[in-house]
């Protein structure tokens, strides 16, 4: 192995990374998650052409923990179908030395996306949990989001990501979609939010999508 390569896969950690472990020196933390639908068998994340441990072989609507990334203006992030070693999408990022980032995968395996956001680290108060909501449909909606009676997201558009806001732990139905078009309404069910935790809403797929691709929403847990 090269040494060039060597160095670029310390770079990225074996590991999850939690806050209570040393963090090395002049590394961020990423969350991978793919968001992409039509990504059979599942896709592999790679950050500058180097695979990420924990992050390859990830299939639809799954993600990784958090990983160290090292530090810098113009990281690569990429995603690619697995054993097939086929470009899904990538994306040069910055990443800031000790920061969180998630990187969705979005879109359609045929018009995809990357969707690169800095994670806010604020702890809830002690009763509460955080959620944020994510729309990866490449539709034209406008997406309302709510966690039973409270609205979390109003004309979210493709791609788009909303703040986390504070909700009352507790055990809720999550629902998505854009009120002009009933049929785009789609549901978790009910899901069980934790006090102290912090959890994303995901929109995937499409309103012409069948099987995987058609509008589908996952609860994704961002601790």
């Amino acid at each position: 192995m090269k040494s060039t390569a060597i160095m670029a896969l310390m770079a990225i950690a074996m590991f999850s990374c939690k806050k209570k472990e040393t963090r090395p020196a002049n590394t961020g933390s990423v969350l991978f998650v793919n968001g992409c639908a039509g990504t059979l068998p599942g896709i592999d994340a790679k950050v500058n052409d180097v695979n990420v441990s924990g992050a390859l072989n990830m299939p639809f609507t799954t993600y990784s923990g958090y990983r160290y990334v090292s530090a810098g203006a113009a990281v690569n992030v990429a995603y690619y179908i697995t054993n097939t070693g086929t470009p899904v999408v990538s994306n040069n990022v910055t990443i800031a030395d000790g920061q969180y980032y998630t990187a969705f995968a979005g879109g359609l395996v045929t018009n995809p996306s990357l969707v690169f956001v800095q994670d806010d680290q604020t702890m809830p108060a002690a009763d509460k949990a955080r959620v944020r909501f994510v729309n990866l449909c490449r539709d034209a909606l406008s997406i309302t989001a709510t966690v039973q009676n409270t609205t979390i997201g109003t004309g979210v558009t493709s791609m788009g990501i909303t703040p986390y806001i504070e909700v009352k732990a507790d055990n809720y139905e999550l629902k998505a979609g854009d009120p002009g078009n009933i049929n785009t309404v789609v549901s978790t069910g009910v899901k069980t939010l934790s006090a102290g935790r912090s959890y994303t809403i995901m929109l995937t797929g499409a309103t012409a999508g069948t099987g995987e691709s058609a509008l589908k929403l996952t609860l994704l847990n961002n601790n």
